[in-house]
């Protein structure tokens, strides 16, 4: 029988993580069972083990296959950190850090514009995942190949103990490299020997944890999101109450202005209500004694 072609299950591999996220587990059991079907037990174990990725893990995938040259050129940044830091090169890793942020920035800022990658919507979470994946991808080498690959089941982190997963646990990044063996040379397919009676049990854990993983992923972007539309709300509306506030002292200001001169109106109205009511009352009494002199006149006269 003809040996496995190792080459031919590295492009099925790379096939199954360049596909549509939906169909990943459909896709690697087919993969699986070409395999088996093709006399490669150990391969098809291989690819039956594969986890489904994390919507950041695709994305980061998808990110490295679109925009090879920008990935290399960004983890080559590493391979020169790496040396001038074993040179102690001050200056060197100074102006080689900034080097690396700028490319990271610009890396995620064209996702970013893009607003999705293969046709799947970026959130701003997953944004941040991938920038914490290009930057583990610059501090480790083992990280650059596999980004390079794009065969991420889940984002990178890098942490002061090395890198780990979006989930916080170690990752194994020489498991996913391309060409490379699944396990140690102690571990059972190193042997030749078939999987354990545990892996089915344990790799279908993976998949209802991956499952799981990726609705509560849905449920807080989701979540995040509706957080920022409510803060947009809450500051529009601190706006609203802010200007309104101030028309509202305006106004109030205004209004005591006016009461105040009301008040004074008022209060001249009474005066002036009071003087012509005396004066009526004068005027009245003068009429009356004019009358009188008038009487007495003709009386006056008439004697």
């Amino acid at each position: 029988m003809t040996a496995p072609d190792q080459t031919d299950l590295d492009e099925a591999i790379d096939a199954l993580y360049a596909a549509p996220l939906e169909g990943f587990v459909a896709a690697r059991d087919a993969a699986a069972r070409q395999a088996a079907d093709g006399g490669d037990q150990l391969g098809a174990a291989r690819v039956k083990r594969l986890p489904k990725p994390s919507v950041a893990a695709w994305v980061v995938n998808h990110v490295a296959r679109e925009r090879r040259a920008d990935v290399a050129a960004l983890t080559a940044v590493g391979d020169e950190l790496r040396a001038a830091t074993q040179d102690r090169d001050r200056g060197r890793i100074r102006a080689l850090d900034h080097l690396r942020r700028e490319r990271t920035d610009a890396l995620v800022r064209a996702v970013r514009e893009a607003g999705e990658v293969g046709g799947r919507p970026v959130s701003a979470a997953v944004l941040d995942r991938l920038t914490e994946t290009l930057t583990a991808a610059v501090m480790d080498a083992d990280a650059a190949a596999v980004v390079r690959a794009g065969r991420l089941s889940r984002a990178l982190q890098h942490s002061g103990f090395g890198i780990v997963d979006e989930l916080g646990e170690e990752a194994d990044l020489v498991a996913l490299r391309p060409a490379r063996a699944d396990v140690g040379p102690e571990g059972a397919e190193a042997e030749g020997m078939p999987p354990g009676p545990g892996l089915e049990a344990a790799e279908q854990a993976v998949e209802e944890t991956s499952a799981q993983v990726d609705r509560l992923e849905a449920r807080r972007d989701d979540a995040r999101e509706r957080l920022r539309t409510a803060d947009a709300a809450i500051e529009h509306g601190e706006g609203d109450v802010a200007r309104l506030d101030r028309e509202l002292e305006r106004l109030t200001a205004e209004h005591a202005r006016a009461r105040r001169e009301l008040d004074k109106a008022r209060s001249a109205a009474g005066k002036a209500r009071a003087d012509l009511a005396a004066v009526e009352d004068e005027l009245g009494d003068a009429e009356e004694r004019a009358a009188q002199a008038r009487r007495r006149r003709r009386e006056a006269q008439g004697q």
